[in-house]
C-alpha cells in the first residue's frame, strides 16, 4: 500500500528545486494563464526537452495542458514575490504582472527571470492527480544572476559550499 499524507509532502520538502513560473495563452480566450512550478526539470538534450508536473486542480490545467506553447522563466533570487503571487490561484495574479514576450514563439514569460525558456508542447502524460508536460525547447535565453530555489516549505538561494 502506498504511502499517505504528511510522510510523503515531508519527502517533497526534503527535495530542493528551481522555482520557475510558467505561462501560456488560452486557447480560446487569448489570455494568459500561469502558475508557479518547482518540479521543472531538462529531460532531454537531443532533442531539447524540458518537463514540469502541473496539477490537474490547478486553476490554469486545463488552458496550460491544451496550449501549443508555453514559457517557462526560471526566477532569481530578486523574484520571490512573483513567486509566491503565482502560486495562488486566481485571475489577479497575471492582471497585475507585466509579461515580455518570447523571441522565438509566441509566449508570455517573466522579464528579468534569470532564464526564458520557450517551448512547443510536446506530450502530455496524465499521472495521478498530475499531468506531466513535456516540451521541445525552440529557444532560451539566460543570465547571470542567482536562482530561487523551494526547499522545505519555503525559498531561499543557492549557497556553495
Amino acid at each position: 500500500m502506498p504511502i499517505l499524507g504528511e510522510l510523503y509532502k515531508q519527502i517533497g520538502r526534503s527535495a530542493a528545486g528551481p522555482v520557475c513560473i510558467v505561462a501560456a495563452y488560452d486557447r480560446n480566450t487569448d489570455a494568459i494563464v500561469g502558475l508557479t512550478a518547482s518540479s521543472f526539470v531538462t529531460l532531454s538534450f537531443n532533442p531539447p526537452m524540458v518537463m514540469f508536473a502541473l496539477q490537474q486542480s490547478a486553476d490554469s490545467y486545463s488552458s496550460i495542458v491544451s496550449s501549443q506553447a508555453f514559457g517557462v522563466s526560471l526566477l532569481d533570487q530578486t523574484q520571490c514575490e512573483l513567486a509566491t503571487l503565482f502560486a495562488r490561484k486566481g485571475r489577479d495574479k497575471v492582471d497585475s504582472t507585466v509579461f515580455a514576450q518570447g523571441q522565438t514563439l509566441r509566449c508570455p514569460l517573466i522579464p528579468d527571470a534569470l532564464a526564458h525558456i520557450e517551448c512547443m508542447t510536446n506530450q502530455i502524460l496524465i499521472s495521478g492527480d498530475h499531468a506531466i508536460v513535456v516540451g521541445l525547447v525552440e529557444g532560451a535565453f539566460t543570465r547571470a544572476g542567482e536562482p530561487l530555489l523551494y526547499f522545505g516549505g519555503k525559498y531561499g538561494t543557492f549557497v556553495p559550499l
